[in-house]
């Protein structure tokens, strides 16, 4: 009986000591890799062109500060864009919307650049137009308003459903 209690022990003792070293994490830290900044994202409107050097300045309003601010954005061989098929088509006055990145140097880099087209703007709002009509313009009858009962007939609501 002695040799059993033993054997549990030793066995307990066994299981729980490779437990704990098979619990044991190394900590590894990887380096962010380089295309792995933060990708910042701002809406304005364009204040000047300069499609040689593939540069934009955007006028936006800075949300934290609430202060209108420009900022040179760049395109590279990589940029996107979004309702345009090149910088040489985006206007000053146009608005955009542009996602970028700082690089190291500061430099202001877009991921893509999409342009709002105002006949866009225009389609939705003449859809939404002639939804609303189709809707009607009328006023609402009793049957389809929605009234909130009054305070007596919640009374009387509550108390039915405490007698079922």
């Amino acid at each position: 009986m002695r040799k059993i209690i033993i054997l549990a022990i030793v066995c307990s003792w066994i299981f729980l000591n490779a437990g704990f070293a098979l619990s044991q994490q190394t900590n590894v830290t990887q380096a962010p890799a380089a295309d792995e900044t933060e990708v910042e994202w701002l809406w304005g409107e364009v204040a000047s062109v300069d499609a040689p050097n593939k540069a934009l300045v955007v006028k936006y309003l800075d949300y934290d500060t609430d202060i209108e601010k420009q900022i040179t954005i760049t395109a590279d061989e990589k940029t996107g864009f979004e309702n345009v098929k090149s910088m040489d088509e985006i206007k000053p006055q146009d608005t955009v919307s542009i996602d970028y990145i700082v690089g190291p140097d500061n430099r202001n880099t877009a991921k893509v650049i999409s342009v709002e087209k105002m006949d866009d703007i225009s389609a939705s709002e003449e859809d939404m137009s002639e939804e609303m009509e189709k809707v009607g313009s009328g006023p609402l009858s009793s049957e389809s308003a929605i009234i909130p009962p009054d305070e007596e007939t919640m009374a009387t609501t509550i108390d039915s459903k405490a007698n079922q």
